[in-house]
Order: structure tokens, then sequence, then C-alpha cells
């Protein structure tokens, strides 16, 4: 016997009424025609514009399974665009544009244009994350993301210049927390539990990750800021060209790249290479926890996939590093 396990997101779920099920299948295409006669000529018709993935690798239907195999079918979300990116290289476009983007504003532009670069891209992001959290049916709500991202921006810029970060990261987490609950009780389809924990957490991430580099370029300068986003720009591009190459793990590549381009970065500029070793191991950890529940939010599965769908779902982990990124950088440098 050949039983392999089929996991089905979004709407593919909801025809068959299961999030998985376990077939006796020799190929992924006598798998997904079981799966069709099964649940019918809906599905049938859904899958016909899937993706399908085999153990986290992209899978055509001549492809044997073996026993205890993982087959994912991820349909594409409204409006007909891929949830799966096809080809790898393109994948950290999103992320690395958006690294260039804040860099530039970094390096070059006032704190005001520069605070707008980092409001921009988080709110693109955001945007992104709700529609795909959305379409799996987990009504994660955009209003209180992008609030947290104001607050974030503003509480940095108000506080006094010795304590920014410190106490905008306090108030980051409260405002959160009380917009996503009153606004869980203000609106009908943001409370269910999903929801609200979704849009809390989303909430967080994305104020602390504005507070956490407006914070940074105010506080420490452009160099600490600096350092992090070659980090995300080589982790990204490390990440894209694994998966081409296909010979070591993709996550492993990026983390190692993230590592290694933040202590080359910090040598550079003249920062303190031991700090950045432990700053770096951190911010690879954050892109891959971030990646993994960015992954959790916009398929509705705790399945983790290499190309997370959307077109800013590279951000994912990139949001959660940002958000660490200089709290992690004033405690090793405090110890």
């Amino acid at each position: 016997m050949r039983v392999a396990r089929l996991r089905l997101f979004a709407n593919l779920r909801e025809l068959a009424g299961t999030g998985s099920v376990d077939i006796d299948a020799d190929t992924v295409g006598d798998l997904l025609t079981q799966a069709g006669s099964t649940y019918g000529p809906s599905f049938v018709a859904a899958l016909d514009t899937a993706k399908v993935w085999v153990n986290g690798e992209p899978a055509s239907a001549a492809e044997a399974v073996r026993p205890g195999d993982e087959v994912a079918v991820i349909p594409p979300v409204s409006g007909g665009a891929a949830t799966i990116i096809d080809n790898p290289l393109l994948a950290p476009v999103g992320v690395v544009g958006s690294a260039i983007l804040i860099s530039v504003a970094n390096a070059y532009l006032s704190v005001a244009w520069f605070a707008a670069a980092v409001v921009l891209v988080l709110a693109l992001w955001a945007v992104d994350i709700v529609r795909q959290t959305n379409s799996g049916g987990m009504a994660m709500q955009l209003p209180p993301v992008l609030i947290g991202i104001m607050a974030g921006t503003a509480f940095v810029v108000a506080s006094p210049g010795d304590t920014r970060g410190f106490e905008a990261f306090g108030l980051v987490m409260v405002v959160s927390l009380i917009v996503s609950l009153v606004w869980s009780v203000a609106v009908g389809e943001a409370r269910h539990l999903s929801a609200v924990a979704s849009t809390t957490v989303m909430t967080t991430m994305a104020g602390l990750a504005a507070a956490s580099m407006m914070a940074a370029r105010l506080v420490g300068g452009s160099t600490v800021l600096g350092v992090f986003l070659v980090q995300v720009i080589v982790a990204a591009v490390a990440t894209g060209v694994a998966f081409r190459v296909a010979i070591l793990d993709p996550s492993i590549v990026g983390s190692l790249g993230a590592i290694i381009a933040g202590v080359i970065a910090a040598s550079l500029w003249g920062l303190p290479i031991v700090e950045f070793v432990l700053v770096g191991v951190a911010v690879a950890l954050a892109l891959l926890a971030g990646k993994g529940f960015g992954g959790l939010c916009r398929t509705g599965e705790p399945y983790v996939i290499d190309r997370p769908p959307g077109i800013l779902g590279d951000l994912d982990g990139a949001v959660l590093a940002a958000g660490i990124m200089l709290p992690i950088f004033l405690l090793v440098t405090a110890a």
C-alpha cells in the first residue's frame, strides 16, 4: 500500500469538507483522480487550476508517491493569481524590493520620508497577508493592523531621545491588544477566536516592526538598520538561488546567508562583530519563524510550504525579524 496524505486548502478544503485525507495511490495523478471521484465535479473543476506539492516541492501528475508522503493542493486566490510562484528566482523580488526602498530612504532621505517608506511597505504587506488569510476563512482584520503600523511609527517619534524604542514597544503591544479587542466587539465577522488571535498577532508584529526600524534610525543611526536590511536582502536572494540549484535546503541557506551577511556588513561599518553574530542568529531564527506563522495564516493550515501564497509572502519573516532586530541588538550590546 502507498498511503499518502492529501492536504487541501482554501475552497478545495470547503468543497471536500475536510482539510486532509489519506489515500492509497501510486502517483499524484492517481491520488487526485480518486479524490475527484469522492468529492464531485466542483472539486474536480477546482483541481484544474490548483498547484500540487509533494513534501514541500512542486510535483507533476506522473510523480510517484510513497507511503507517508504529504501531497498539498493549493488553489489560486481570488482574481486568478497563483498562490505559488512558479519561478523561485522571482519569489524574493517583493522582499528585496521592499528592503532596497527602505535602505535608500534610510541612507539618503529625511526621517519623515523614511517613516513614509516604512509605513508604505508594511501597509502593502498587511493588505497582502490579510487578503490571503481571509481567502482561507480566518477573517483577519486589516484596520487594526494598519493602526498598529501607524502607532509603532508615531510612538517612536514622540518618545524622548534616550528611551526611543523601549516605551514605544510597550505601547505598541498595549495598543495592538486594545484595538484588536475593540474591533472584534464592533465588527461581527471579527469576533471569531481565530480572527481575534490572528489580528492581534499581526497587529503587534507590524507595529513592532515599524517601531524597531524607526528607533534604529533615530537611536542607532543608519548603520544598525543598514546591517539588518543587508541581512534580509542576502537571505532572500540566497533562498531563491537555493531553490533554483536544489542542492541544499533553502531555509538553511537563507539563514546562513543572513548570519554571514550581518557579520560582514557589521565589520565593514565598524560595528561590534561578536554582538552581530548573536543578532544575526536571532534575525535568522525570526525569518524562519515569521515564514512559518505567515504560511499558517495564509493557508489556514499548520503546514509550512516553501513558497508562501501572496505577492509579498516572503516578507512575513522579514516583518517579524524587523520587530526583534533592535531589541536584540540593545540587549546584547548592554550585556
